[in-house]
């Protein structure tokens, strides 16, 4: 799907060392500033014969060879560029839709986009009932109107991912092969590369106003 509006889910409907990601870890909280707008996809999980699980992120979630040939389906995720108040870094943040429906909710019910220059810090709960990943609850709550500093605004031209490069979707002839077959590959089927690539500066300022 790639870069959508904040507000497209208010309805009811790592192995690259070179990017740093926000791993949610169940009993914690974590303090976030979202960084421009959220990118989504379909992405597969599957247990591979030889053990272990393979990766892949499809462009055809409704007709892809994954889902005739094995009868695997898709699962909707999203990522999106975050300040870790942690440390103070930029991080990938991905996860379930879940996530990004909450941020949805409070975009549509204030008029505003999280992660625009008038957008905010956001508090993400993680909770696993039972040690049960399948039951795992992500809260977000809202803490504080939040403008970028101008030593955020420099990091941010400087070192936000391009996330349509990072969950770039593999190819129909490659993603069996990804999936079950060799390793080595990104998700787009080719040799990894650096995938921290600041996104075009016209394409920040439209949105923040830098």
């Amino acid at each position: 799907m790639g870069l959508v509006d904040w507000t497209s889910f208010n309805k009811n409907d790592k192995s690259n060392s070179n990017v740093k990601y926000l791993k949610l870890e169940s009993g914690r909280s974590y303090r976030v500033r979202p960084v421009f707008k959220p990118h989504v996809f379909y992405k597969y999980f599957v247990e591979r014969p030889q053990g272990g699980f393979g990766q892949a992120i499809t462009d055809a979630p409704d007709n892809c060879v994954i889902t005739r040939k094995y009868g695997e389906k898709p699962k909707m995720r999203f990522a999106v560029n975050v300040i870790d108040r942690a440390d103070g870094s930029i991080k990938v943040l991905e996860g379930p839709i879940t996530i990004l429906k909450q941020f949805s909710n409070w975009a549509s019910e204030t008029g505003t986009d999280p992660g625009s220059k008038d957008g905010g810090e956001f508090s993400i709960r993680v909770e696993c009932p039972g040690n049960d990943k399948k039951k795992t609850k992500y809260m977000v709550s809202f803490i504080n109107y939040a403008p970028f500093s101008d030593g955020e605004k420099s990091m941010i031209k400087e070192s936000m991912y391009n996330l349509e490069e990072i969950y770039k979707a593999t190819n129909q002839e490659k993603i069996e092969e990804k999936l079950y077959g060799a390793e080595g590959e990104d998700d787009s089927g080719s040799k990894k590369k650096s995938d921290k690539v600041a996104s075009a500066p016209n394409q920040i300022s439209d949105d923040l106003d830098f």
